[in-house]
């Protein structure tokens, strides 16, 4: 397609509502900058997004990289040199020697985490802007050498935004594009030339299908043959062995319309055949809906209520002969169950004759569990733990860091499906921060008499019983209850502030594994 062409077909102003558009991200190290001139070269100049390039760039010198870009393009290229309103059809560089960060609908300067040897800005650019754009946002991962970007595509991946890695075959330096590729997430791998025709066919389909009005009663309501919906998910189940009847409606079809917009339909039945042809199609959106967004000491306030009022409660009274029972459910990746073994680890080691410490972590996704045994982690971890945590569980390898042994042989990490499987026994405390929020229904947990302890995530209701908070904060903090011996969750119901427990009681779910 001519450049006058897609200039033509591609005007679509955006509104000064951050609301209006989408913003593209774009990560870059080394061999980036010729990728960044074919991109820009081939994006229209009225697309109606801003897009944000985010490249590893020394902090010994000053950088060009906005006037080589404006060579480029008609739109405005600007360093980022103060905080700034985000506008549709500009274009914002990152300076030397700064991160940017996303925050409502503003872009801001951050002083970078400095640790020798360790480069991160991507990840973290990543991550603000998968917090405040959510659907509204897209990763584009180009040449580069590292990890950086991975986690930070995952954190969008995970607020259904979209994600385009450039064509390793393309690339002047691979490593960033396969180690993002590696991942199974990513919706679109693609040379650079491709990819402004893609983003303006994802950003139609993105607004004909309202996946961005923030109203899930009307999202994707143009989607052709949205009945067929059940047959998609009984081909899951059958070619997978995953139900996802019970997760919530508005999160499938969201991803599932990611894969339609990948596809360029807007028909559900269509899609269903792609998905009966092409087994690789059918293990790409499992993946999809099983991206669970998570990183190490995820909400700060959550870990400080763990660590100060949870972890010293369930260790009272306990001496060597005993145990402390943990179970992380939807453990993704491992990071929040270490995390959480960490905490505990601490905490015994102040004790004279502490008990023995059991975590037992669980996901659906297979995958996932076998990632978390490795205890291997990107480089982006720096952003999360503090450097002594650092030092003392992880250790430093060529390409990332790993949970030292001492932690990694606390957790147990066992595939296992929260709504199908028995659950844990006998637990002290029961994390379930990471599953709650995509499911409908039920779930019953089985706790140590008189010290068990829930935490779920924020804005969810917990079924009434009798009991005490430790944390309650409505807008940040999960729900942290102590039940008596045993507790519901209901999954079913809306958003609502923390309350206290009401008389009722719920019976288990069952015995489960010991």
């Amino acid at each position: 397609m001519e450049q006058d062409q897609k200039r033509s077909n591609a005007k679509h102003k955006g509104g000064s509502d951050e609301k209006d558009f989408l913003v593209v991200g774009i990560g870059a190290s080394a061999g980036g900058i010729k990728a960044l001139e074919e991109f820009f070269a081939d994006m229209p100049d009225d697309s109606g997004m801003a897009f944000v390039v985010i490249l590893h760039l020394s902090q010994e010198h000053k950088s060009s990289l906005a006037e080589i870009l404006q060579r480029h393009t008609q739109m405005p290229v600007e360093q980022v040199t103060e905080t700034l309103t985000v506008e549709p059809d500009h274009v914002y560089v990152i300076p030397p020697g700064r991160h940017l960060v996303m925050t409502d609908g503003v872009i801001e300067l951050k002083a970078p985490r400095r640790i020798k040897g360790i480069r991160v800005p991507i990840d973290r650019f990543f991550r603000s802007l998968a917090e405040t754009y959510g659907k509204r946002a897209v990763s584009i991962i180009l040449s580069g050498t590292g990890s950086d970007g991975t986690l930070g595509m995952k954190h969008i991946k995970g607020r259904d935004g979209f994600a385009i890695v450039q064509d390793p075959l393309d690339a002047e330096y691979d490593g960033m594009p396969r180690s993002a590729i590696e991942t199974k997430i990513a919706d679109v791998v693609m040379h650079v030339s491709e990819m402004p025709e893609k983003l303006l066919s994802v950003r139609d389909s993105t607004e004909k299908f309202r996946l961005t009005n923030g109203k899930d009663g009307e999202t994707a309501q143009e989607i052709k043959n949205i009945d067929v919906l059940r047959d998609v998910l009984t081909l899951l189940r059958v070619r997978t062995g995953h139900d996802f009847s019970n997760y919530k409606r508005p999160t499938l079809v969201r991803r599932i319309a990611r894969h339609l917009q990948i596809h360029e339909t807007d028909d559900l039945k269509v899609y269903l055949q792609i998905l009966r042809d092409k087994p690789d199609e059918v293990l790409s959106l499992l993946k999809n809906l099983l991206i669970n967004v998570t990183n190490f000491f995820r909400d700060k306030e959550a870990f400080a209520a763990l660590e100060k009022k949870v972890v010293p409660a369930i260790f009272d009274g306990k001496s060597g002969t005993d145990q402390v029972r943990v179970w992380i459910a939807g453990c993704s990746t491992g990071e929040e169950a270490y995390s959480i073994a960490i905490l505990l680890s601490e905490f015994a080691a102040k004790l004279p004759d502490p008990p023995k410490i059991q975590v037992f972590a669980s996901d659906v996704d297979d995958d996932a569990v076998a990632e978390a045994r490795e205890g291997h982690f990107t480089e982006a971890v720096v952003s999360d733990v503090s450097p002594e945590r650092l030092r003392q569980y992880f250790v430093k390898e060529e390409d990332g860091y790993r949970i030292r042994k001492s932690i990694r042989e606390l957790v147990l990490f066992a595939p296992h499906n929260i709504l199908r499987d028995p659950p844990f026994s006998r637990l002290d405390l029961v994390s379930c921060r990471n599953v709650m929020i995509y499911l409908n229904g039920f779930a019953g947990f089985s706790f140590q008499p008189a010290r068990g302890r829930l935490s779920v995530p924020r804005f969810k209701r917990i079924g009434r019983k009798r009991g005490e908070h430790f944390s309650c904060d409505g807008q940040k903090a999960p729900h942290l209850s102590k039940p008596p011996v045993s507790c519901g969750l209901d999954r079913a119901a809306g958003d609502a502030a923390c309350r206290q427990l009401g008389p009722e009681s719920f019976r288990t779910s069952g015995k489960g594994p010991r």
